[in-house]
């Protein structure tokens, strides 16, 4: 039985094994609205439409979006604007919205421009690991094309104006997203969560504001927008985000080195319970997800890849699950797919010997 296999099977742990990368990847938002028009929330439909209809053919082909397409957001159903939020395309608020609010995406969904979400645009741009810096560029170079095209509202004084004062300013929110189970297996992650805070740093879950930090992935990202430059921000990001980056290649280092027995227990655990539950709730297997990740990040595991991983981090949540099935299913009835699609995928995993 592959379950007892996976129980029973002890890899040889050493020190020399690789830590991973942590840091899955970085994004850069800017914030902009038109000087001429009300916020989203204060806008009528059909002045939210008028935005669209003005901005998104404009977008898709003169910002410099490679390969991009127009996704009239209010006008999908509720799996394919889950689909978006899953994929980070689109947020939260964005797929809450109705007629008069869209998505500009380009062909490698890497950058994106949301429209009429909370302000009238916001320009977003997507980078593996801690490339901030390159995210930053091509996001101004989005953002310098807009302002030649569009009449952007900024004070000389206070900078870009947005809905929310905390964006005021740069309209810049920059965010890496880390993988910080090594810390949470050796009790260190609350100190580090607190250390951030204190930096004035946010720190959320994959969803962004409000959510949690499911899969053991935290999404760290500035607060202030006002009183300084770009670079600036996203310098001091780095700095700290590669300080936290640190402790968690430590903390994964003193697993290996002191106590192999706690991280080789995660990792079988829960390829133990995917290959054999029959039921499994979203934030759950998200988490079992994050304990196979540091497995094949550590060489813990055979016939797996990161890439494998996060293929399944995407297809096993509600919106994907309903479009590869092609029909929308009562939560219940997705835990018993969701099971069945895990088992099948990683039914030839295995610890290494």
């Amino acid at each position: 039985m592959l379950v007892r296999n996976a129980m029973v099977t002890r890899p040889r742990v050493t020190a020399e094994r690789n830590v991973g990368a942590i840091a899955v990847s970085c994004r850069v938002r800017l914030a902009r609205n038109l000087v001429d028009a009300p916020f989203p929330d204060w806008a009528d439909e059909s002045a939210r439409r008028r935005i669209v209809d003005q901005a998104a053919s404009w977008l898709a082909q003169k910002a410099g979006l490679s390969g991009a397409h127009v996704v009239p957001v209010g006008e999908l159903d509720e799996a394919t604007r889950a689909l978006l939020c899953e994929r980070h395309l689109i947020s939260h608020d964005l797929a809450d919205r109705g007629a008069g609010s869209g998505l500009v995406v380009s062909d490698d969904e890497r950058v994106s421009v949301m429209i009429n979400e909370e302000d009238h645009f916001r320009i977003q741009v997507i980078s593996p690991g801690m490339d901030l810096q390159r995210a930053w560029e091509v996001a101004d170079a989005i953002d310098t094309r807009m302002d030649q095209h569009f009449h952007y509202a900024f004070s000389p004084k206070l900078g870009y104006l947005t809905a929310c004062p905390s964006n005021v300013g740069t309209g810049l929110r920059a965010s890496v997203m880390v993988h910080l189970l090594g810390l949470r297996l050796t009790n260190d992650l609350e100190s580090v969560l607190r250390a951030l805070e204190r930096l004035h740093l946010a720190v959320r879950g994959v969803g962004g504001e409000g959510s949690q930090a499911a899969g053991h992935m935290f999404q760290i990202s500035n607060q202030e927008t006002l009183g300084s430059d770009e670079s600036s921000l996203i310098g001091n990001l780095l700095d700290v985000v590669g300080d936290v980056v640190h402790q968690e290649r430590n903390a994964r280092l003193r697993l290996l080195r002191n106590t192999p027995e706690v991280l080789l227990d995660c990792v079988a655990r829960a390829l133990a319970v995917i290959q054999s539950a029959r039921i499994m709730e979203s934030e759950e297997a998200l988490d079992y997800l994050s304990a196979l990740r540091l497995g094949v990040e550590m060489q813990l595991l055979r016939r797996m890849t990161i890439d494998e991983v996060e293929s399944l981090v995407l297809n096993i949540q509600p919106g994907h699950l309903q479009k590869r099935l092609g029909q929308v299913l009562e939560a219940p009835r997705r835990d018993i797919v969701r099971a069945d699609f895990m088992r099948e995928m990683l039914a030839k995993v295995a610890l290494r010997a």
